[in-house]
């Protein structure tokens, strides 16, 4: 059996590598297009965080990917840094925000000190290792100022049952995942991806990356770890893929550092 540092490590190049490949496809030409593109219960739960955050603050996207959310927070007057794990999204994201401070930078290396008010992830944590997710959520604190407002969005959508249909099918594979994680099928959606130079069924595309579901609770007790409290928590559901075929379902928070 491979072991599971270096399986992880295999995990987060082949994602690298999709999101670079799917650029070109993620980019907007213009603010009114990433706007369309943006999910409702999303933008309710960021207007949320831009109710709790001062005026003219300096705020952290973290997984930005090409800026989809990124022209909410120009638009209500904040300093903007956004930070991504593929520079080719980045590239578009630019484009679209030339003022905005863009980095390639994977969450889990994060070492802003006391920089931001606020900071926001929607749609990337679902990609983070268990072994991550504490040192992602302290990174959150450690950049925040005291009082910093975090918006971050959790995947939900799989139930029990297929994740643990996936864990077993990973074990049966001798692959080190433990329960919770989606990447039975990586290897065999990768390659079709690849071969395919994107142009894939999106059922196959979602199965081409890494997913990590670590549940509510979990959640919770590591905010409540790192001294965060949530003021704001609800869940929200959108169709996506061709003819809105899947469902997705996430949790959002909206915590502050005490």
């Amino acid at each position: 059996m491979i072991e599971r540092s270096e399986w992880l490590k295999q995990m987060r190049e082949k994602a690298e590598t999709i999101y670079d490949l799917w650029a070109p496809m993620c980019g907007f030409e213009t603010d009114e297009d990433a706007a369309k593109a943006r999910v409702e219960a999303h933008v309710q739960y960021l207007e949320e965080f831009i109710r709790r955050v001062p005026s003219r603050s300096n705020v952290l996207s973290a997984g930005c990917g090409a800026g989809r959310y990124d022209g909410m927070l120009l638009d209500a007057g904040h300093s903007v840094v956004g930070i991504d794990l593929s520079e080719r999204l980045l590239v578009h994201a630019r484009k679209l925000y030339p003022t905005i401070r863009y980095e390639q930078m994977a969450l889990q290396e994060m070492s802003f000190q006391n920089e931001f008010d606020g900071a926001i992830c929607i749609e990337a944590l679902e990609h983070v290792f268990p072994e991550e997710w504490p040192v992602i959520v302290h990174g959150f604190r450690e950049a925040l100022k005291p009082g910093g407002v975090l918006y971050f969005t959790l995947d939900t959508s799989e139930s029990d049952v297929s994740l643990n249909e996936s864990y077993e099918q990973a074990k049966a594979r001798g692959l080190p995942a433990v329960l919770g994680e989606v990447a039975d099928e990586v290897d065999v959606a990768f390659e079709k991806v690849i071969a395919a130079q994107g142009d894939v069924p999106d059922e196959v595309s979602d199965k081409a990356v890494y997913h990590y579901y670590p549940g509510v609770e979990q959640v919770r007790t590591w905010l409540d770890k790192e001294k965060f409290t949530i003021e704001a928590q609800g869940a929200g559901t959108f169709a996506w893929g061709s003819d809105n075929a899947f469902e997705a379902t996430y949790e959002h928070f909206v915590v502050r550092k005490r």
